[in-house]
């Protein structure tokens, strides 16, 4: 054998001695764990994975996904578990699979042991998808708080607007602060403008022109040319001084101008002052929309965040074309040296490749008639959704015993520039059972719905966010957790309404873009209780927030209207100073011009008499 046949073959055994080194069982296992737990923030436990090199195939006992936001529970935990990579991509460090089939899938289960780990120091700025969340939960958490024990005794407003800080106030005098700085530097900017030297010189020029006698003291037409050029150059000094003082006055006009743009939102600000005061004297209107919110405001809120988290997470792992551009910057290669060209391939492949997956998965509650079983498939997850060109998709049911099952589908299609994720709910004559509602003094703790339909459709393109529910239930039965409270008239309403209602019916919606999202919720309960609920707060409470309001109002509209004042005249200081130097300038440039105007004239008279005592003499001649 030759020497270079020798040393290949070397080589090839090296390589096989070092797959079967480092693709032991543990090895993977562990690496698999890791990168897990990178992407779900909480650990990832595979009880004896086999990876087999032969066939590539993949094989575990176990596998535990940690719920990041209760660490002593899992999202989700598989018995065994098994599927086969293709060969061929693995030569060009992708991994395609092509189906696997998840059975026995446990939703919910508890842990032996706490999967909390660490998180991961990160640089990253909140992005829309943490500024939608704060903003709905900010939202919800308007929503008036029935605490009408107080209401219905007079409130004491000089008390409250004692112990609160009017926060429009010192928004404007920080307006006002930062207007100082821009008008500073413009007072600075017309203080060492000083074109005064210039102004000098060409004054004593102008004034030379000026004292000129075009009949007397200049007889020749030589003369009277060199005098008009004179003029020329000292009109184009002033032009020049001129252009730059109309773009210095431009320039200022526009800058005083924004700097009178925070001020217009003074009246929001002065809402947002009265909205803040009235909550924590809890004397918030009750209209049918607060009531929407604060009864049901958490209930459509918070699966909505989840499933922002969900979005946010499937954008991170699966990004657009656009987002893999931008990640880093591609370096053009240097010239005239070597470089290693990549040629296309015929049948490009992503780096991961899911094709289809089966699932068959069910909650982990102790009552089994509740235990909830999840069927479906989920087709095309991929690391770049560009190269394999199809969005993710799914098609998923899930339901409780004895109940039609809830159809889940949707896709995420993240092949173009701008992604978009849709995902659509929809059941009908489901059982719906016990709804659990957020505790809140007065209202009720449970709702207990016989049969109804919902429908949901959630679509996320970029950052702008469109979700529309519907929920329909019939019979339902509002039950209250405190008892204890029979005998005040507040209760009693308010468990009289519930109790008169038969049906709900709820339609909410979520629009607009991550910071400036919109939540509209309705139901045919909050016209009913607002109406019952106004009745009882009775007018001093809107006499509370009408002078209220007009307290803010009172000690809010001067300062505004002294701090408008203050910019504006030194808007008018500033101006006045271009505009004295501007008129300098012009009276300097009147003269001149009227001076050469005069010149022009003289030197076209010289002319004609030249010409005409040329002619004579060639008369005389001829």
């Amino acid at each position: 054998m030759r020497p270079k046949g020798l040393i290949g073959l070397a080589v090839i055994a090296l390589l096989i001695g070092l797959c079967i080194f480092f693709f032991t069982d543990k090895f993977v296992e562990g690496m698999v764990e890791d990168v897990g737990a990178s992407v779900v923030g909480a650990k990832v436990e595979i009880d004896d994975l086999k990876f087999s090199l032969l066939d590539l195939s993949i094989s575990m006992e176990r596998l535990q996904v940690t719920n990041p936001n209760d660490t002593w529970k899992n999202i989700f935990e598989t018995r065994q578990l098994s599927f086969a990579m293709e060969m061929a991509p693995l030569f060009r460090k992708k991994v395609i699979i092509n189906d696997v089939t998840v059975a026995d899938v446990r939703i919910g289960t508890k842990r032996a042991t706490n999967g909390y780990i660490p998180p991961e120091e990160t640089s990253d700025e909140p992005g829309w998808v943490d500024d939608a969340t704060d903003g709905l939960k900010q939202q919800v958490a308007e929503a008036p708080v029935l605490k009408l024990g107080a209401l219905k005794k007079k409130v004491n407003v000089d008390s409250l607007m004692a112990l609160f800080n009017i926060q429009s106030l010192t928004k404007i005098e920080a307006a006002k602060t930062n207007a100082q700085t821009t008008i500073t530097k413009w007072q600075n900017e017309v203080d060492n403008f000083k074109p005064q030297d210039d102004l000098k010189k060409i004054e004593q020029d102008v004034n030379e022109i000026k004292s000129v006698n075009v009949t007397q003291d200049i007889a020749g037409l030589k003369e009277l040319i060199a005098t008009v050029d004179k003029s020329k150059k000292v009109i184009n000094s002033l032009n020049k001084i001129k252009k730059e003082l109309k773009t210095k006055k431009k320039n200022a006009h526009s800058d005083f101008k924004n700097l009178t743009v925070p001020f217009s939102s003074v009246d929001n600000w002065i809402n947002e002052d009265f909205n803040s005061i009235k909550a924590k004297a809890n004397i918030g209107e009750f209209n049918a929309q607060n009531i929407g919110k604060m009864l049901f405001g958490d209930i459509i809120v918070n699966p909505v965040i989840q499933g922002l988290e969900y979005v946010k997470m499937a954008r991170k792992y699966m990004p657009t074309a656009q987002a893999l551009m931008s990640a880093g910057k591609v370096e053009k290669p240097k010239r005239f040296r070597g470089q290693d060209i990549r040629f296309p391939l015929f049948d490009p492949k992503p780096d991961f490749l899911l094709r289809e997956m089966l699932i068959s998965a069910s909650g982990n509650q102790e009552d089994t008639s509740r235990a909830i079983k999840v069927s479906g498939q989920v087709l095309g997850i991929t690391s770049h959704p560009e190269v394999y060109g199809r969005p993710t998709e799914f098609n998923l049911k899930a339901a409780i015993p004895n109940s039609p099952a809830y159809a889940i589908t949707g896709d995420l299609d993240h092949t173009k520039e701008v992604p978009e994720d849709r995902f659509n709910v929809k059941a009908v004559g489901v059982h719906f059972g016990k709804i659990g509602l957020p505790k809140k003094p007065y209202m009720p703790s449970t709702i207990v719905a016989n049969t109804g339909d919902v429908m949901a459709d959630f679509n996320v393109i970029g950052n702008k966010i469109d979700l529309l529910i519907s929920l329909n239930a019939s019979p339902v039965n509002f039950r209250f957790e405190d008892t204890g409270k029979k005998n005040d008239r507040i209760a009693n309403v308010v468990a009289n309404v519930f109790g008169s209602i038969e049906q709900l019916n709820l339609k909410a919606g979520i629009t607009g873009t991550g910071d400036k999202l919109k939540l509209v919720i309705n139901s045919n309960i909050d016209n009913i209780l607002a109406a019952k609920l106004k009745g009882i707060v009775g007018e001093a409470a809107n006499q509370a927030r009408a002078e209220i309001k007009s307290r803010i109002t009172a000690a809010v509209a001067p300062k505004k209207r002294e701090a408008l004042a203050f910019v504006n005249s030194q808007k008018e200081k500033v101006t006045a100073k271009i505009d004295k130097i501007e008129k300098e300038v012009d009276k300097h440039l009147a003269a001149v011009e009227a001076k050469k105007k005069e010149i022009e004239d003289e030197i076209k008279k010289k002319k004609d008499s030249g010409l005409k005592d040329v002619k004579d003499k060639l008369k005389k001649l001829f």
